[in-house]
């Protein structure tokens, strides 16, 4: 009977020992990073790159400093094609490309497209060409019929964090995202039982500084509502955006919605683009409750989140990190 019992404990004893290093692991506090549009201002003395290298060279290394587990990228990487710049758009990606091997090279960087990679690739050949090779050595989970463009992912050493990147400029469907298929995403995040899911676009759901009403998801508005409520339901609490060239926090409610429920939606447009005038929370919000929490102008920098599944409260920190300059 000893030598029968003793493997079974033996056993039990290594998956408990395997279980309990696995909860210490995730116990430990961790960051991820999150930033976007450092395309060139054309008006005025444009990057020959097409990108603003100066600024996002700087934030880069600032950002490589942290130590994040990964970095988000809301788009506007590139300005497109543009008559007062002389290089084309597969030029730009490829510069973008260098600038973050030589700045970060040890930094796995998601991107997703904003309307600016469409500015000569509009069908997004030259983007799954270039990016898609670099996501599928990261092993994200692409949306079917959106290879390429929408995926999810999750570190392998982090699976309790499930980020989840939407194109919005498929030529069906722009200023929108696949619904049916986030959904799907949504409730599968729910099955492994993920402890925080996080979405990322280009397009912010509610315009929070510059671009109106007809430049957002707000231009399809039945649509845009589905987006935020599915967010919701599915617990999701942070939603990540560019597209305004500013730092802007959101807090979004509805009477609808069970009263402690917030959807956070954080715009970091601030990796170099040209900044934008504060026009404030203008435009016809549905309903919808909208508070703003925290917002900086002409301030470059990224957003940092922090992970502390060991706290008991306050699970996830975000701040935004200015560069020096």
């Amino acid at each position: 009977m000893i030598k029968s019992v003793t493997p079974k404990i033996l056993r039990f004893s290594l998956l408990s020992l395997a279980a309990t290093l696995t909860m210490l692991v995730h116990a430990e506090p961790w960051t991820f990073v999150v930033a976007g549009d450092d395309r060139t201002d054309a008006r005025h003395s444009p990057d020959p790159t097409g990108i603003n290298s100066v600024v996002l060279k700087s934030m880069l290394q600032a950002v490589a400093a942290t130590k994040p587990r990964f970095m988000l990228f809301t788009g506007d990487l590139i300005i497109g094609n543009n008559l007062l710049v002389k290089a084309k758009a597969e030029t730009q990606f490829n510069n973008w490309q260098s600038i973050v091997k030589a700045e970060a090279p040890d930094l796995l960087v998601l991107p997703v497209r904003g309307n600016h990679e469409t500015y000569g690739d509009p069908d997004g050949k030259l983007w799954t060409n270039i990016f898609k090779p670099v996501l599928d050595a990261s092993h994200v989970t692409w949306f079917p019929g959106e290879e390429g463009f929408s995926f999810s992912y999750s570190a392998p050493d982090h699976p309790e964090v499930v980020v989840v990147g939407l194109d919005q400029y498929l030529p069906a469907h722009t200023h929108r995202v696949n619904l049916t298929q986030l959904e799907q995403t949504l409730q599968q995040a729910q099955v492994n039982k993920a402890a925080h899911v996080f979405v990322f676009a280009h397009e912010m759901a509610f315009t929070c500084t510059s671009h109106g009403d007809d430049e957002n998801m707000a231009a399809f508005p039945r649509q845009r509502d589905q987006f935020v409520d599915l967010l919701v339901s599915h617990g999701c609490e942070y939603f990540f955006a560019g597209h305004d060239h500013t730092f802007d926090w959101m807090l979004i409610q509805h009477p609808k919605w069970p009263a402690d429920r917030v959807l956070n939606q954080i715009v970091a447009g601030t990796a170099g683009a040209p900044f934008y005038a504060d026009r404030t929370y203008f435009g016809d919000h549905h309903g919808y409750l909208l508070m703003r929490k925290e917002h900086r102008q002409n301030t470059h920098g990224f957003l940092q989140v922090t992970i502390d599944d060991s706290a008991t409260t306050n699970q996830v920190r975000c701040a935004f990190v200015p560069l020096s300059e």
